[in-house]
């Protein structure tokens, strides 16, 4: 049962902006290491219950930040109906709601979830209660609880797979808003921490095919748009569990219809700089940090 603990990371944000919800994660999951290891089961599915709430606060959030109509409507009823004083300005504002109503809002709102999901998954609120009320008996043993934390990993691998279409949409925001500011692998960091982006939310981004990668690179933007793509993946695949070397697989798409020259603007003014010139600046220092098969590989790619 330890290993239910890595299960549920993957789907947590890698790290909080916020470092006190960082101490709230670390908390969280030795609360629970240690009650199973001390058969104190009950105490340990309160504590595991508690990570589960985190992602679907940590859904929800992302969600909110993709415009989601359903998930903006419940925060500004909250506020008009209930609280006038009330704010939503981080993940954990949410917990304003009761769990039940989060899993009300949210799994209303992700297609393929109908209300005997809901209602399983506001049953696994009612058994962490009944873990946390003073009843007088000791409630599940390991078996029950072995049942309830394997359904609640099952239904968050669901609402994860069902987010598949905002986070395509949320990385072809990033590469269009971003591709003229230069961004540096700690610049990625800070938008995959500012992002609450999850192992799992990498995993599916990283293989989403975009339509960029059959441009040519031929003029300013389609090259730096190609460029930012890369310095994502090369910081995302230090997240990731995966043996092979996603930038490397994914580099071949910087050469289609590559120019010796292209024209860029700086300053305000219109330059020409050289292919060679650009991959030097951004491109080397990331395949200089690869062991040397796989940088030999990409300097061949990119006859170097």
């Amino acid at each position: 049962m330890e290993d239910y603990i890595l299960q549920i990371r993957m789907y947590l944000p890698i790290k909080f902006a916020d470092e006190e919800a960082n101490e709230f994660l670390k908390y969280m999951e030795e609360t629970y290491l240690e009650n199973i290891r001390n058969k104190k089961y009950q105490f340990a599915f309160i504590a595991f219950h508690m990570l589960h709430m985190t992602f679907c606060y940590k859904t929800k959030w992302f969600l909110k930040i993709q415009n989601n109509q359903k998930i903006n409507q419940s925060l500004q009823d909250y506020i008009s109906k209930r609280d006038k004083n009330a704010f939503f300005n981080v993940l954990f504002d949410l917990a304003r709601f009761s769990e039940k109503e989060t899993f009300d809002c949210l799994l209303s709102s992700l297609k393929g979830f109908n209300s005997n999901d809901i209602d399983n998954c506001k049953i696994h609120v009612t058994k962490r209660n009944h873990c946390a009320h003073a009843s007088g008996k000791i409630e599940y043993n390991e078996k029950d609880i072995d049942y309830l934390i394997n359904d609640e990993l099952k239904y968050i691998g669901r609402m994860q797979s069902k987010i598949q279409p905002d986070l395509i949409e949320f990385f072809e925001k990033f590469l269009n808003d971003n591709w003229s500011k230069s961004l540096i692998g700690g610049d990625v960091e800070n938008v995959l921490i500012n992002n609450n982006i999850s192992r799992k939310d990498l995993e599916l981004i990283i293989c989403i095919d975009l339509p960029l990668f059959k441009k040519k690179s031929d003029n300013e933007k389609v090259i730096f748009q190609k460029i930012l793509y890369l310095v994502f993946i090369s910081e995302a695949q230090k997240y990731i569990e995966t043996e092979k070397n996603i930038f490397l697989e994914k580099l071949p798409m910087f050469i289609i219809g590559l120019k010796n020259e292209i024209k860029v603007q700086k300053n305000g003014e219109e330059k020409t700089v050289s292919i060679r010139e650009i991959i030097e600046e951004y491109i080397v220092p990331i395949i200089n940090e690869f062991e040397e098969k796989d940088r030999e590989e990409a300097e061949k790619i990119l006859n170097l």
